[in-house]
């Protein structure tokens, strides 16, 4: 209450004297949905402060078949493609800047998509074609993906916009540096966190400590569906 502002829901505190005696008067929600979707829409992709998200994606020899197109299907969702209410919603947003970077033997390069104000579908069509055109093949490079994740984001990052990583993995790592990237994650000036997607044979508990060293999370798409996992990364972002 002091601090925010609120008041309090708990009957034993007493309200600040700066609220007031008057009555409150609750303020009517829309009763139709196409008004309160309009609102969410509006905040979503106008009023809220911009975010940039780099998804490092495995894209190793593992991944070939069922997994490849699970994974293209998931960015695909995020493009629009989902029609339902809640894929709607999880859409990359307009003003979102989208990196993808996909990881074998070692990182690719990273291929980087800003989604405009207005009239998104062109970029958002951009970003499903490139999600469509990844091809598995060699090994697991996990932390030099991570390792370009987070140059990508020092070399770009400014501003207020709201940054993370998503590392999508079906495996362990095998190829690449895979010594000290706490080291080098301390060295950054910046903390960005990494959401951790477990996918087909990954390594859960190393993944969960390189969520918990950057602040992220783990989401478990082993018993459950990629895009139900993207899905709900998105609410952090």
């Amino acid at each position: 209450m002091t601090t925010t502002a609120r008041r309090p829901i708990v009957p034993e505190v007493r309200p600040d004297a700066r609220f007031g005696t008057a009555p409150l008067l609750e303020l009517p929600f829309p009763n139709r949905r196409s008004a309160a979707d309009a609102l969410i829409d509006a905040y979503l992709n106008q009023m809220r402060r911009p975010s940039r998200t780099v998804f490092v994606l495995d894209t190793s020899g593992s991944m070939e078949g069922d997994r490849s197109d699970t994974l293209k299907q998931a960015l695909a969702a995020l493009t629009g493609a989902d029609a339902s209410a809640s894929g709607q919603f999880s859409r990359f947003r307009n003003r979102e800047t989208v990196t993808l970077l996909p990881f074998s033997t070692t990182a690719g390069p990273a291929s980087t998509f800003t989604v405009p104000e207005r009239d998104p579908a062109a970029v958002l069509r951009q970003i499903r074609a490139y999600g469509d055109g990844l091809e598995a093949s060699g090994g697991t490079a996990i932390y030099d993906g991570l390792r370009g994740a987070y140059e990508t984001v020092r070399g770009g990052q400014g501003g207020d916009d709201f940054t993370s990583i998503v590392l999508m993995t079906d495996g362990e790592n095998t190829d690449g540096s895979s010594s000290d990237f706490a080291g080098f994650y301390r060295g950054l000036r910046t903390r960005v966190p990494t959401f951790v997607v477990l996918f087909g044979d990954s390594d859960a508990d190393e993944m969960r400590q390189v969520a918990a060293l950057t602040g992220g999370a783990v989401f478990d798409a082993r018993r459950a569906s990629l895009a139900s996992a993207f899905k709900e990364i998105r609410g952090y972002q």
